[in-house]
């Protein structure tokens, strides 16, 4: 571990002290969710917090994202932060003081608690900047839910003037407030994403409704291709990450298939239907598609029907950089505590995370932030209308992610070619 000891324990003091003012910052940002690319008020809230402990902030990148620059001397290295702040098109059931106020949206994939974080991180480290090898740069970053705010970001130079040496994220997950799970290489799987199309065979005239029926048939065979389906309680959740930490390997090299008609918006065409895959590589990626087509040969030929499968995009896998998960593990062993530190030998399946964006960019890499709590009826559980966390998440989260970083700039400070 390079970071002085003394200073690691100053860390957790200081994120101790400030917890009040996270937990009614994340509640003020849970009031307020706003969907992927309305996020102006989040912004200027977020902007105005950043300002008043005198960093740099720079509005207006890709739409409502912001970058905040501590600067200590801008011929040390710089080490980057991601945060998402976008909400989520549902309902919140909770009943909470700080329950959405906004019908329809909520934050219920804890970027509110990726938001406090990340000013819980700028304001340590200020306090400590006259400790810091180099310079912190956070970014605070619109769109995730619909991943296309990092490649906007980026497109915007989020990583320029300077180009920083690494960059770091969490994520919340259903597993106990005050835990950490980390990984090497592949940390959640990106994806191909394919519009299918129904068609008659040539001379046959079928009702256009019978196409929209045979689609239906499509997206049910792909489905039942699945070995794995996301976990739907805390029960499943909780025997899933054991898997993930034993690793086995049917779950080391895991595709997802997923299919589906999209009745809520639904297309101006007949047969019509959208297919995703995510896999472990590319390999698994590429064979899913030939699994997909012998499942459908024969259901569309005993239909008289044709079908055609046409790449509508891809998203690269997120994968964290070995080295740097390496060489940075130690300090955060040391910060949380060798009993609340996971190690995950395989990914999770289900989701997909455009920080994939970034490490394609320079090396990173993303932890996942336990935020449950059943005894308090917290279960953390992404993508559902009661999801909340143990707040005290805010306060791991906040040393472990300042931590990460501070341990980078002296490492990267301590090179040879510096």
């Amino acid at each position: 571990m390079n970071i002085d000891p003394i200073i690691l324990e100053k860390v957790q003091q200081l994120t101790k002290e400030l917890y009040p003012n996270l937990q009614e910052l994340r509640r003020k940002l849970h009031k307020h969710p706003e969907l992927s690319g309305q996020e102006s008020w989040t912004a200027a809230f977020l902007a105005e917090n950043l300002q008043a402990i005198d960093l740099q902030v720079r509005t207006g990148f890709s739409g409502n994202g912001l970058i905040a620059d501590l600067v200590t001397d801008p011929s040390k290295p710089t080490v980057a932060l991601r945060v998402d702040i976008d909400a989520l098109p549902i309902h919140e059931i909770n009943d909470v003081p700080y329950r959405s106020e906004m019908s329809g949206v909520m934050h219920a994939c804890g970027h509110d608690v990726h938001s406090a974080i990340g000013v819980g991180v700028a304001t340590v480290l200020k306090h400590l900047e006259e400790m810091l090898p180099g310079n912190v740069r956070i970014i605070f970053q619109p769109e995730e839910e619909e991943v296309t705010g990092a490649l906007s970001m980026i497109q915007a130079g989020a990583l320029e003037n300077p180009t920083p040496k690494a960059i770091f994220g969490c994520h919340m997950a259903p597993i106990p407030a005050g835990q950490i799970a980390w990984s090497e290489g592949l940390f959640l799987a990106g994806f191909d994403h394919y519009l299918g199309t129904v068609l008659p065979q040539e001379g046959v005239n079928l009702p256009l409704d019978h196409l929209d029926a045979i689609a239906e048939q499509c997206c049910q065979a792909i489905l039942s291709l699945n070995e794995w389906h996301l976990p739907n309680t805390w029960e499943e959740m909780e025997t899933f990450w054991g898997k993930m930490r034993e690793g086995p390997s049917h779950l080391q090299n895991f595709v997802i298939y997923d299919a589906s008609t999209d009745e809520e918006a639904p297309s101006s065409w007949y047969g019509e239907f959208g297919v995703g895959v995510k896999a472990a590589n590319q390999v698994l990626r590429q064979s899913a598609l030939e699994h997909i087509k012998t499942k459908l040969n024969p259901l569309c030929k005993a239909a008289r029907c044709d079908y055609q499968l046409t790449l509508w995009g891809s998203m690269p896998d997120m994968i964290n950089h070995p080295k740097l998960v390496r060489s940075s593990l130690p300090a955060l062993v040391e910060a949380v505590g060798v009993q609340n530190v996971i190690h995950l030998k395989a990914a999770f399946p289900f989701n997909c995370e455009d920080f994939a964006y970034y490490t394609e960019a320079i090396p990173g890499a993303m932890c996942w932030l336990g935020g449950a709590d059943p005894t308090k009826g917290k279960y953390a559980m992404l993508h559902t209308p009661d999801f909340d966390v143990d707040e005290h998440c805010l306060i791991t989260g906040t040393i472990a992610m300042t931590t990460l970083i501070m341990e980078t700039l002296f490492i990267e400070s301590a090179k040879p070619d510096r």
